[in-house]
């Protein structure tokens, strides 16, 4: 039986927190795509008309355009969240087409299991815990806990989009609804990948700096999971942590506050950091200061042994 250590937060947050508005959406997406492809794209203009140490000094770029790649997902994941448009089809469209910018990453396979993880968070029930909660060392949580999960996320998309209809529907849609959202993320995948190999093939140097960007986001989604949801012993268990930098803020477009989106998932990700001044003031994080991160580059610590990824506590 799981232990309900941090229940949801009796605070009154603005109606207007939750309210989808597709305009904003597509802002935010506009903001993640220019995350994406502006350093990106720099970086290959460099390469192509400075010298090599300029070259070298211009890499950071490609860690930002890391970020912006791995934000797609995370705009995948808004739209199945319904977060992105008032009407949920239209909303896993739009977070089918941005995720789908992401290689391999199939949002609507990935979906299957965590609607699971928000209803059973850190439970035995929850798929996240039961994935990566098998992995104790740095090496194995970040070459082998995305990979894997990824890898499953494709294949259920597939059985999704191919396989007989699943009744009753594992996520809250009709099974015919999720068939198409499946049989769509595979075309659009299938579509950014002919792209990909379009530009790849007219435009000199991008090969390195798109290898290099996909590299970064890999590394970001296999710690993510960790800096999210790993604790030390001694912490009670919690069903997930807040990195609360600006950085963090900047490079994840909010998503970085993860306990608020864990007790309030159907406000978007770009509104969390309101959320997080409301439980602020509300005094609700007075005494639980080590469901916070405060500082960047110490929030890649909890993917190290030290900080196990546990279970046993719900949030709802």
């Amino acid at each position: 039986m799981a232990r309900q250590l941090h229940p949801k937060p009796q605070v009154r947050l603005d109606r207007a927190l939750f309210k989808a508005r597709t305009g904003e959406s597509l802002l935010i997406i506009a903001y993640a795509v220019c995350l994406y492809l502006l350093p990106l794209a720099l970086f290959v203009w460099v390469a192509n008309t400075a010298p090599t140490v300029w070259v070298l000094l211009c890499s950071p770029l490609l860690v930002v355009a890391g970020y912006g790649l791995f934000l797609q997902a995370i705009l995948g994941h808004e739209g199945f969240h319904f977060n992105l448009s008032g009407n949920p089809m239209h909303s896993c469209y739009l977070g089918i087409l941005t995720s789908s910018l992401l290689p391999g990453f199939c949002v609507t396979g990935y979906f299957v299991d965590h609607w699971q993880h928000h209803r059973y968070s850190n439970s035995a029930k929850d798929p996240d815990y039961r994935h990566f909660s098998r992995y104790r060392t740095l090496a194995s949580r970040i070459a082998l806990s995305r990979l894997l999960a990824t890898s499953n996320y494709l294949q259920a998309t597939v059985r999704l989009a191919f396989g007989p209809l699943s009744s009753p529907s594992p996520l809250p849609l009709s099974a015919a609804q999720v068939q198409r959202l499946a049989r769509c993320n595979i075309a659009c995948q299938v579509g950014w990948l002919c792209v990909y190999a379009v530009a790849l093939w007219q435009i000199d140097g991008l090969l390195l700096g798109f290898c290099a960007s996909l590299a970064v986001a890999f590394l970001v989604s296999a710690f993510n999971a960790y800096q999210e949801h790993a604790f030390s012993e001694g912490a009670e268990a919690p069903p997930a942590r807040s990195r609360t930098s600006r950085l963090c803020t900047w490079l994840h477009a909010g998503a970085n506050f993860h306990l608020e989106h864990h007790f309030y998932p159907a406000v978007p990700c770009w509104r969390l950091p309101k959320v997080h001044r409301q439980l602020l003031d509300a005094g609700w994080y007075t005494d639980r200061q080590y469901l916070l991160e405060k500082h960047f580059v110490a929030s890649f610590k909890y993917a190290t042994r030290r900080h196990p990824y546990r279970g046993d506590t719900v949030n709802d």
